[in-house]
């Protein structure tokens, strides 16, 4: 059980590695609107909702419910930024085909706030 866990973690910490590797490497694309998106609004909703319960928080949250594309609030910005790291980690090779599939949850778990912290190299 203990490698299991161990295998998981070390898992996790290569996808990050990758992501920030690729991530420094790729075009900066911050002017993406709710417009851009390829996805209808039925499927951006069941997304949305998918996404506040991995996170265990609500709509407002992360929304202005008077505009829900508006951006003014920092963890809309933070959930955008992250949403970018999911989808690049998914292209990576974390699509669930072959090996886990990544989501809010599998860091989150639940939490707005993830509470996994590394432990210090000995």
């Amino acid at each position: 059980m203990k490698n299991n866990a161990q295998y998981y973690k070390s898992l996790i910490l290569l996808g990050m590695a990758v992501f920030i590797v690729l991530l420094i490497l790729s075009p900066r694309s911050y002017s993406e609107s709710a417009s851009k998106l390829k996805m209808n609004e039925e499927q951006v909703r069941r997304e949305m909702i998918s996404i506040s319960r991995q996170l265990g928080v609500t709509c407002a949250e992360c929304h202005n419910v008077q505009n829900f594309t508006s951006n003014e609030k920092k963890t809309f910005q933070v959930a955008k930024e992250h949403f970018r790291i999911t989808e690049l980690l998914r292209e990576n090779g974390f699509d669930g085909k072959k090996g886990p599939e990544v989501s809010c949850y599998m860091c989150h778990q639940g939490k707005l706030r993830p509470s996994f912290k590394e432990e210090p190299a000995k």
